[in-house]
């Protein structure tokens, strides 16, 4: 017999994941106030659903001993440019995500890279894509909280 669906309910599961998705079921079934069977059914149905598409580590800055440079990236394309320019994006390993916006720009990419010239180099090849008439690069400097 299927739970019905209690949307306040998976908002506060997914609040939960969000903050720590390696925590056990117990757990998150005694913070949500219901039994472990409930909640392994409604994170199945969540899956199911597309609501919960994976999970994943984030990283902290002690990752990597080096560390790594982000920076959000705004870019204006022109007219029947933007499939051209989201390609040419996917094809590149520093840009961890591209996000397309509303407003005076029609992209937003997040770029991670190993040093400031690789940095460099990679704003210079967004600037060269095709159709791509400006870009506004934000360095991102200290993460005070992550989801």
């Amino acid at each position: 017999m299927n739970r019905p669906v209690d949307n306040a309910k998976d908002g506060e599961l997914l609040a939960l994941l969000r903050t720590n998705a390696r925590q056990p079921i117990s757990t998150l079934a005694q913070r949500l106030g219901v039994s472990r069977s409930t909640l392994q059914q409604r994170l199945k149905r969540l899956e199911r659903d597309g609501i919960i598409a994976g999970y994943t580590v984030l990283l902290g800055e002690k990752a990597s001993p080096n560390g790594k440079l982000q920076a959000h990236v705004l870019i204006e394309v022109g007219a029947r440019e933007l499939a051209r320019a989201v390609n040419a994006l996917r094809n590149r390993p520093e840009i961890r995500r591209c996000c397309t916006a509303s407003g005076q720009f029609d992209l937003l990419v997040e770029v991670e890279a190993s040093s400031t010239a690789r940095l460099d180099e990679t704003l210079d090849w967004i600037g060269g894509i095709p159709g791509v008439r400006r870009t506004v690069t934000s360095l991102l400097l200290t993460t005070k909280f992550e989801r």
